[in-house]
C-alpha cells in the first residue's frame, strides 16, 4: 500500500505542475496576444486545462465521497461553462465592433 501511495502522490504533483504551467503560459498570453479574440482563446483554452489537472491532482488526494464528488462536479461545471462564456465573450467582441489583428478569410459569424 505504501508504494502505491507514492504512485498516487508522484501524479497528483505532476498534475499539479502541469496544472500550474498552463496557467502561467494563460496568462503570459494575455499579454502577448495583439487582439481580444486571441486573448480570449489564450484564456480559456489552456486555463481550462490547467483548472481540470489542478481539481484531478487535488482528487487524487482527498478522502471522502463527498469532496469526490464536488471536484468531479468542478470539473463538469468547467467543461460546460468555458466554452459558453468564451464564445459570449467573442460575441460581445464582435458586435462591439472590435476588429481582429488580422484579416479574416471569411466572416462565418453572420446576424444569427
Amino acid at each position: 500500500m505504501e508504494v502505491f501511495d507514492t504512485i498516487v502522490d508522484v501524479v497528483a504533483g505532476v498534475l499539479m505542475l502541469a496544472g500550474s504551467a498552463l496557467a502561467l503560459i494563460a496568462a503570459i498570453g494575455l499579454f502577448r496576444m495583439p487582439d481580444a479574440y486571441s486573448r480570449i482563446h489564450v484564456a480559456t483554452k489552456p486555463a481550462t486545462l490547467a483548472v481540470v489537472f489542478t481539481v484531478t491532482a487535488a482528487l487524487l488526494r482527498v478522502p471522502g465521497l463527498t469532496s469526490s464528488t464536488k471536484l468531479v462536479l468542478a470539473i463538469v461545471l468547467q467543461f460546460w461553462t468555458v466554452p459558453v462564456a468564451s464564445h459570449m465573450l467573442g460575441r460581445a467582441a464582435r458586435d462591439a465592433g472590435l476588429e481582429p489583428a488580422q484579416e479574416w478569410v471569411t466572416d462565418e459569424t453572420g446576424d444569427a
